[in-house]
């Protein structure tokens, strides 16, 4: 039988053993987590192949330009010394379109009336209705009753009195009238919680707006809402500084004087509905944009010549209707340049 001793000495050594596994366990399991960490660095698993799932996508039509991406020269100054490597594949997003409703002139004159404009509808195309105001000639409002997208704008051009007055809001103002103005109307979607909002200041030389640098100097101010990026990806528009949603303010005191432009295009993505498409490599882009095959969204400042410093990844969320959100590569450089080339492969591009 045994003694007190005896069952004391062997608890001790069993507890000790014990602790000696746990500690062994967590040594073995740190260097499996290191060595895992290190093999996945040096051999990184492969991605999927894409699947192409939507067949051949509609080529991305970029707006018309003036000066066209061949008169320009390029100069690439990345900090690598090369157009950096991009993802061989990435997500495409379905745009579904709205259907044709019976009730959407009622509803776009229910708009309107919320507006103050007279309901009267002046069809201009077969989807695009114009609303007068009847106080104020110069302010109207066009509708497109499929896809509820608006712009209400007072022609200020012919009413420059309206910058007389300098009672601008302040950048934090404006951006909290725009919002306010959205849920008011019920213009809400979750696709720009989170996304930037941007305020540009304009000044009036002779009866155009220009960009200016301060609040002090302004005629006129721009509150521009972007959708948040999708995953790391960013989204740009046509025109990189105007978003989706954007609103211009004058100082003027009169309330339908003091909104001289308030645009919304709004084409919604299904989340949930997408497929993944090989791409092009960075380097058959860059050679793209230098054929004048790209669309250039901002060109430099006071230079023929386009320097670039970054190449990168976005998608092109289009002030017009499309069927699908699909990647492009975004060109970035000095003196303000962007330019956009589609990213996605040739092969699969009708």
């Amino acid at each position: 039988m045994s003694t007190l001793t005896e069952t004391a000495y062997y608890t001790r050594r069993a507890v000790n053993w014990v602790i000696l596994g746990v500690i062994g366990y967590i040594i073995l399991r740190t260097l499996f987590s290191i060595i895992l960490m290190i093999w996945v660095a040096v051999f990184p698993p492969k991605a999927p192949p894409p699947n192409h799932a939507f067949n051949k996508l509609p080529a991305l039509h970029f707006p018309q330009q003036a000066t066209p991406s061949g008169q320009l020269s390029f100069q690439l100054q990345t900090i690598q010394g090369t157009v950096p490597d991009a993802s061989p594949s990435a997500t495409v997003y379905f745009m579904p379109k709205s259907a044709s409703n019976l009730l959407a002139l009622n509803q776009a004159q229910s708009f309107a009336k919320n507006l103050q404009l007279d309901p009267t509808p002046i069809q201009e195309t077969k989807n695009i209705y114009r609303f007068n105001d009847s106080i104020f000639p110069l302010r109207a409002l066009r509708f497109d009753i499929i896809s509820s997208n608006f712009i209400v704008r007072y022609a200020y051009e012919r009413d420059l009195s309206i910058f007389s007055e300098k009672n601008l809001p302040s950048s934090d103002e404006a951006q909290q009238e725009t919002l306010n103005m959205l849920q008011l109307y019920n213009l809400n979607h979750d696709d720009f919680t989170g996304g930037s909002i941007t305020v540009s200041f304009f000044k009036l030389i002779g009866d155009q707006l220009v960009p200016t640098t301060s609040l002090s100097q302004a005629d006129a101010e721009r509150v521009d809402m972007f959708r948040k990026p999708i995953g790391n990806i960013s989204l740009f528009t046509p025109i990189p500084d105007q978003g989706p949603i954007s609103v211009i303010f004058s100082g003027s005191s009169e309330a339908k004087k003091h909104i001289i432009q308030f645009a919304y295009s709004y084409w919604p993505i299904d989340y949930q509905t997408t497929a993944t498409y090989a791409l092009k490599t960075s380097n058959e882009a860059w050679t793209e944009l230098q054929n004048g095959q790209g669309y250039i969204a901002r060109y430099p400042t006071n230079s023929t010549t386009a320097v670039v410093r970054n190449v990168y990844l976005g998608y092109y969320d289009s002030f017009d209707a499309q069927n699908y959100l699909q990647p492009i590569f975004v060109f970035e450089g000095d003196n303000g340049f962007l330019g956009y080339v589609p990213a996605v492969d040739n092969v699969w591009v009708e």
